[in-house]
């Protein structure tokens, strides 16, 4: 949720002062570009906290709890 928030929040801003938003540098202009950075944004949180979650699940099998 928070990575939504990260990725909506200045890319709607960038979008309303009038710039363009660049991936890769290819320009996605408007609102698609604007969804285009929510959902990178959120994409790249859910795997971190994925890899996160799985690594220290390893960590409490391997103390043995």
């Amino acid at each position: 949720m928070v990575g939504l928030l990260i990725g909506f929040v200045p890319s709607a801003l960038s979008l309303l002062s009038g710039n363009t938003i660049s991936v890769n540098g290819t320009a996605i202009g408007g609102w698609i570009g604007v969804w285009v950075v929510t959902f990178a944004c959120g994409l790249g949180g859910f795997l971190f906290g994925a890899i996160w979650a799985l690594v220290l699940r390893a960590i409490a099998i391997a103390s043995g709890r």
